[in-house]
């Protein structure tokens, strides 16, 4: 802390002091007076300058003292040279220049476009301007860093950090208290399990700029804690290319090892299953088989159906392999300009996950007791296939319309070997279990959008209507246990049976998840002055409508041996090798296995939602505040439907819930500002975590079931933050923030029986606060050399504190503990060099999170207990070489160099932190191995 608190002051030391000179200004429009965002000002026959940003302004620093020419240029304008400026050591020296267009490139030229914002240099200036309190990472920053999908690429930003590889937490905050928006509209839930959305289907190709709104406004969704995620996809800008990549991976400890699958379909390779792993056409419906006898013939022929795949085969893991095509064009129907922008990417992806330990205790008094005591092998393989589709027409300078399109499919098809002993169900047995894992996951999002300026351009209207689709295919998910006797001489191992069909054991099971959304919204802003000021009143309305519908149904069946009549038959039926087993000759009603259904009427929920919001504010400049606020309404009804044991569960929950805002900036200088901000906002409940269906995690080995009476949370915020823009493109930051929940929605751990299972409960309260610093700066003012000026940092930490108070639902929980998946501290360090003249880059990124709750404990009665689980720190360093051959451009990604351990640790002093040296256990650890990948693209442009 007290290291990097230095590094911090001596940087922002550092863009105030000039052991030399700079030269400072702004470059308007001398006709018009407007600010002009891109004009190239430089010293006269050097690669020395800088860009405008968008106020027009542009600053270069630590020149050395003298007399020199500079050059100011913009497309439609004249070049202007400004001859003799004197540069004074520690002066600035100011200069404004007003360009003259250029009426011979006028009559040729017609400026219809779209402002790019997939820039460093747009991302800080969007960060400045916008009234909230926010943080981003753009294209620029992705590209410089080996990250395949938006999951890696959020951890870069402050105050984030990243759970099970796909899920987000801001703040400190779980992943559910999360809004995501695709471009304009709200993203959906992708996950079975929880409220969460999987940033791994997002490749980084698609992706311009993601920005976090950390404080809310009227205008953005207002059920959120951490922050609303706003994911902005490659804009069509009107540029004309062509563009090919393709890429190969070597994965330490996995290309080229013996890798395990079992028997998939055709079309894996394509991210789906063909219906292969489906149940067979004709199988029986649920009712039947639950009405019909175990020895009957109808479930002796549907066991026979079944595809006798319990075994598995190895192959050699292959290299890591995938393309990309990227296609942008622009052209004219009529008076209409067209942009568009297509892109499509596929890989395939190999991970062995070896030496694995996953373990559990129970903890008797002051005794440790074993529970669970293996060792895992996971091999995983992942199909990734995404697709871009924008469109833009330009009307004219001040009407567009654009319509938006994203899709992705991931397959993952995985495998798990364990070994070890259960000793909660035989200190004498010797486990060999396995699972055989197919998941297919399909997102879509479209946005049709528009954009008009009216009454010179004062009143400015923008539209959308948005589609989201979700699939979720979980066909044949394959568990069971064999085990051998330790004490006996016998070496085979025997298939376990369950003595009804459950979950846990020998079994199938299916689901199928689907998601549809509806969305439409219309926002209005009218300002009362120059549309070209800034700082003028302005006053904006609007609504938002959502309309989502969910439905979701799973299926498990289960093998059983009732042994009617030959007992003996039975010992050689669960001695017999995997690839026999379960084949339909020993699939017999009356001295073979059968099936059993197990499905409960629970495991099949559909659920609605509408959502309709209405907003209203503005924002007002007084002297050197900017004062922002407004109300925004939502009216939310919830509804959801299934069936248990004890008869029909309907959920019908509408809530009226008005949330104030109010953003106020007070600006210091013309540079640096301060913030303030507070926000009410909500959280609401999901449907998965209203359903009372059980989903049972083999990895993990913990059922999850929802509650239908959860309530929703309330959530007060409020944030106070510095912010200081030394130079275009550069932002020096820092802030503090503090947040109250009522009724917060929090993860229960339940004992029951062999295996704990996990629910969802509300907290009576719970408080998080902390402190964010961000540094993103060019190290050019240490000096005039090449390298210095080609250098640049990105530095972000945040320090992170909580407290949730569990009140009733405690029970033999701890009342209080900081919150689930809260790191005390997040670190993110990037270096970055760029020389734009030969092409060439390195970039290094280092990111580490301090240890947090990965499993809330409970006890079982008040003598034995199941203490917390919580994730270690573990550090991550990437690595990046980049080369440009004209069109073509070569980079070599090194990622995960450090290849620290993922390890967590259970609390066994319940202390509530971890100590490795003292009586606190391992329970999970295990490696991922480095990534070396090359990859190759190249450019064709028109």
């Amino acid at each position: 802390m007290r290291n990097l608190c230095l590094a911090f002051f001596i940087l922002v030391s550092l863009s105030g002091i000039a052991q030399t000179g700079t030269i400072s200004g702004k470059i308007t429009d001398a006709k018009t007076g407007e600010e002009i965002t891109g004009a190239n000002v430089s010293i006269q026959g050097t690669q020395i300058g800088a860009p405008t940003d968008l106020e027009g302004r542009f600053s270069i620093n630590n020149l050395k003292t003298g007399t020199y020419n500079f050059v100011v240029s913009f497309i439609t304008y004249k070049t202007h040279t400004i001859p003799d400026v004197t540069i004074e050591a520690g002066k600035i020296t100011t200069v404004n220049i007003a360009l003259q267009e250029d009426a011979t490139e006028l009559d040729e030229v017609v400026v219809q476009g779209t402002r790019e914002i997939n820039t460093d240099f747009s991302l800080v200036n969007a960060i400045r301007e916008s009234k909230l309190v926010v943080s981003g990472i753009s294209a620029e920053q992705i590209i410089r860093v080996p990250d395949r999908d938006a999951a890696q690429i959020m951890q870069r930003v402050p105050g984030v950090s990243i759970v099970d590889n796909r899920f987000v937490m801001i703040r400190g905050v779980n992943e559910r208290y999360n809004q995501v928006m695709i471009n304009r509209t709200i993203g959906p839930s992708t996950e079975v399990d929880k409220r969460s959305f999987s940033f791994d289907l997002i490749p980084s190709g698609s992706i311009d700029q993601i920005l976090i709104y950390k404080s809310g406004a009227p205008e953005i969704p207002g059920d959120f804690a951490g922050g609303v995620i706003q994911v902005i996809t490659k804009q069509a800008t009107g540029d004309n290319y062509f563009k090919f990549g393709t890429s190969v991976g070597y994965r330490a400890n996995t290309t080229f090892r013996d890798f395990v699958k079992s028997q998939g379909s055709k079309t894996d390779k394509f991210g789906f299953d063909n219906g292969f792993r489906s149940l067979p056409s004709g199988f029986p419906g649920t009712s039947d088989l639950q009405n019909s006898s175990r020895t009957s013939s109808l479930h002796e022929q549907a066991g026979k159906s079944l595809t006798n795949n319990f075994d598995y085969s190895t192959s050699v893991a292959p290299v890591d392999w995938g393309f990309n095509m990227e296609l942008a064009r622009s052209f004219n129907i009529k008076n209409l300009k067209v942009n568009s922008l297509n892109y499509f990417a596929y890989s395939t992806s190999y991970q062995i996950k070896g030496d694995t330990e996953l373990g559990r205790y129970l903890y008797g008094g002051n005794d440790l007791g074993d529970w669970l005591d293996y060792g895992d092998r996971y091999y995983e393989n992942d199909v990734r296939l995404s697709g871009i589709s924008n469109w833009a027409v330009i009307l004219n300078n001040n009407h567009k319309i654009e319509f938006k399109n994203l899709v992705n499919l991931i397959g993952e098809d995985q495998t798990i070997l364990r070994s070890g002993q259960n000793v909660f169900l035989s200190t004498d047995w010797h486990y060999r279990n396995y699972a055989y894992h197919y998941l297919s996951r399909l997102i879509y999002t479209g946005q049709l959008q528009g954009t008009h300026k009216f009454a010179n351009n004062t009143v400015n209207v923008d539209w959308v209507g948005g589609f989201n689709y979700v699939s979720r295919d979980e066909p044949d998910f394959r568990r069971f246990r064999t085990f051998r006797t330790i004490s006996s001489s016998e070496e085979v191992y025997q298939m376990q049976l369950p003595p009804s069909s459950n979950l846990f054991e020998t079994g199938r099971f299916y689901s199928d998840l689907t998601d549809r959304g509806f969305s439409n919204g219309v926002n209005i802003e009218k300002k009362f002055g120059d549309a070209d000021n800034k700082r003028v009143p302005t006053l904006r309305a609007g609504y938002f409508m959502e309309k989502k519908d969910r439905a979701f149904s799973a299926r498990y069946v289960s093998y059983l041996y009732p042994g009617f009549f030959d007992q003996q038959i039975g010992q050689e039926l669960i001695r017999l090798p995997l690839s026999q087993i379960f084949s339909a000759d020993n699939i017999r009603s009356q001295d073979g296995f059968i099936i059993e259904e197990g499905t409960r009427p629970s495991d099949t929920y559909t659920g609605e939602n509408f959502l309709l919001a209405g907003y209203v504010g503005g924002s007002i400049p007084i002297g050197k505040f900017d004062i922002s606020g407004g109300i925004r309404i939502e009216n939310n009804r919830q509804k959801l439907s299934t069936t248990t044991d004890e008869g029909p569960v309907r959920v019908d929950n509408p809530v009226l819930s008005p949330m104030p805002f109010l953003n106020t900036a007070y600006n210091l200088t013309e540079r640096s500002l301060i913030r303030l901000a507070y926000s009410r906002t909500i959280n609401r409940p999901e449907f998965r975590e209203l359903a009372p269906f059980l989903y049972y995690d083999f990895e993990l080995e913990l059922g999850v079931f929802g509650k239908p009476d959860l309530k929703t949370a309330d959530i007060d915020n409020i944030d106070l933050r510095w912010e200081m823009y030394p130079n275009p493109g550069e932002v020096i930051s820092a802030g503090v923030f503090y947040k109250h929940f009522t009724n917060p929605i929090e993860y229960i751990l339940q004992l029951q029986a062999e295996s704990p299972q996990s629910t969802f409960g509300n907290a009576d309260k719970a408080v998080a606060y902390g402190v964010e610093l961000e540094i993103r700066k060019s190290l050019s003012s240490l000096g005039m050399s090449r390298f210095l000026r080609n250098l640049s940092v990105n530095l972000n930490a945040s320090y992170i504190f909580s407290e949730v108070d569990m009140g009733t639902q405690a029970q033999y929980q701890q009342q209080k503990r900081q919150l689930q998946g809260q790191s005390p501290y997040l670190y993110n360090v990037g270096l970055y060099y760029t020389d734009n003249n030969t092409g060439f880059s390195v970039s290094a990124a280092y990111n580490i999170f301090g240890q947090r709750i990965f499993q809330v404990g409970d006890k079982i009665n008040n003598q034995d207990n199941y203490p917390s689980v919580y994730e270690m720190p573990r550090n991550s360093l990437d690595f990046q070489i980049a080369k440009q051959f004209g069109r073509l451009e070569g980079k070599l990604n090194i990622q995960n160099l450090l290849n620290a351990q993922y390890r967590f640790y259970q609390d066994a002093d319940e202390n509530n932190k971890i100590d490795v040296n003292s009586d606190d256990v391992p329970i999970w650890r295990y490696k991922i191995g480095q990534q070396v990948s090359l990859s190759l693209s190249y450019k064709i442009s028109r």
